[in-house]
Protein backbone atom coordinates (compact mmCIF):
# COMPACT_ATOMS: atom_id res chain seq x y z
CA UNK A 1 0.00 0.00 0.00
CA UNK A 2 1.18 3.55 -1.09
CA UNK A 3 0.60 6.49 1.54
CA UNK A 4 1.08 10.16 0.52
CA UNK A 5 1.08 13.51 2.24
CA UNK A 6 -0.50 16.17 1.58
CA UNK A 7 -0.12 19.39 2.84
CA UNK A 8 -1.98 23.04 3.06
CA UNK A 9 -3.07 23.91 -0.63
CA UNK A 10 -2.35 20.02 -1.86
CA UNK A 11 -5.44 18.43 -3.56
CA UNK A 12 -5.51 14.76 -4.56
CA UNK A 13 -4.06 15.32 -7.64
CA UNK A 14 -0.81 16.31 -6.24
CA UNK A 15 0.29 12.42 -5.05
CA UNK A 16 1.41 12.43 -8.71
CA UNK A 17 4.12 14.25 -7.02
CA UNK A 18 7.27 12.52 -5.76
CA UNK A 19 7.39 14.89 -2.84
CA UNK A 20 3.90 13.99 -1.92
CA UNK A 21 4.42 10.14 -1.93
CA UNK A 22 5.23 9.27 1.88
CA UNK A 23 6.70 5.73 0.75
CA UNK A 24 4.95 2.24 0.06
CA UNK A 25 4.61 -0.89 3.07
CA UNK A 26 4.99 -4.31 1.39
CA UNK A 27 4.98 -7.04 3.40
CA UNK A 28 5.28 -5.39 6.93
CA UNK A 29 8.47 -3.39 5.27
CA UNK A 30 8.22 0.19 4.27
CA UNK A 31 9.84 1.21 1.54
CA UNK A 32 10.27 5.68 2.37
CA UNK A 33 9.92 8.19 -0.30
CA UNK A 34 10.74 11.59 -0.13
CA UNK A 35 7.17 13.00 0.99
CA UNK A 36 8.48 10.89 4.00
CA UNK A 37 11.79 13.28 4.53
CA UNK A 38 9.87 16.00 4.08
CA UNK A 39 7.41 14.88 7.07
CA UNK A 40 10.20 14.27 9.26
CA UNK A 41 11.36 18.00 8.97
CA UNK A 42 8.15 18.99 9.92
CA UNK A 43 7.59 16.92 12.68
CA UNK A 44 11.17 18.29 13.72
CA UNK A 45 11.36 21.56 12.61
CA UNK A 46 7.92 22.93 12.08
CA UNK A 47 5.51 21.08 14.30
CA UNK A 48 3.39 24.00 14.13
CA UNK A 49 2.16 22.96 10.58
CA UNK A 50 0.98 19.25 11.76
CA UNK A 51 -2.14 20.46 11.94
CA UNK A 52 -2.82 20.87 8.42
CA UNK A 53 -0.93 17.68 7.72
CA UNK A 54 -3.00 15.40 5.95
CA UNK A 55 -2.28 11.46 5.15
CA UNK A 56 -3.79 9.36 2.39
CA UNK A 57 -3.56 5.58 1.29
CA UNK A 58 -3.87 4.64 -2.18
CA UNK A 59 -7.30 3.63 -1.68
CA UNK A 60 -8.14 7.29 -0.64
CA UNK A 61 -8.58 6.58 2.84
CA UNK A 62 -7.33 9.10 5.40
CA UNK A 63 -5.33 8.41 8.24
CA UNK A 64 -4.09 10.84 11.58
CA UNK A 65 -0.80 11.36 11.77
CA UNK A 66 -0.81 9.12 14.91
CA UNK A 67 -2.46 6.11 13.05
CA UNK A 68 0.09 6.35 10.37
CA UNK A 69 3.34 6.28 12.88
CA UNK A 70 1.50 3.68 14.70
CA UNK A 71 1.47 1.33 11.75
CA UNK A 72 5.04 2.26 11.07
CA UNK A 73 5.92 1.08 14.52
CA UNK A 74 5.04 -2.36 13.24
CA UNK A 75 7.33 -2.35 9.90
CA UNK A 76 10.36 -2.14 9.27
CA UNK A 77 12.09 0.40 7.93
CA UNK A 78 14.24 -0.15 4.64
CA UNK A 79 16.78 2.77 4.05
CA UNK A 80 18.42 3.26 1.27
Amino acid sequence: MTYYLLLEGDSEKDVIYETNVLGEESFNTFYPSVGFMILQRILNQRPDLIETIKILDDKKNPHTIEEFVNKMEKWKIKSA
